[in-house]
């Protein structure tokens, strides 16, 4: 199927690359965003200390 270039608004293979290029900064920023979030002092909750009163 052949693209048709319409006179009026924009062409789809530039929409197309504009969604390509704002999903692949999504990825990237998620991506540091997920390497970064696990650097630092661990929270109280990281090591949870089991009860001796709990029966298996």
């Amino acid at each position: 199927m052949r693209w048709k270039i319409s006179s009026g608004g924009r062409d789809p293979r530039h929409v197309d690359l504009i969604v390509i290029l704002a999903l692949l900064i999504v990825i990237l920023a998620a991506g540091r965003f997920y390497n970064s979030a696990g650097s630092g002092k661990p929270g109280t909750t990281a090591f949870i200390v089991p009860s001796q009163t709990v029966r298996w």
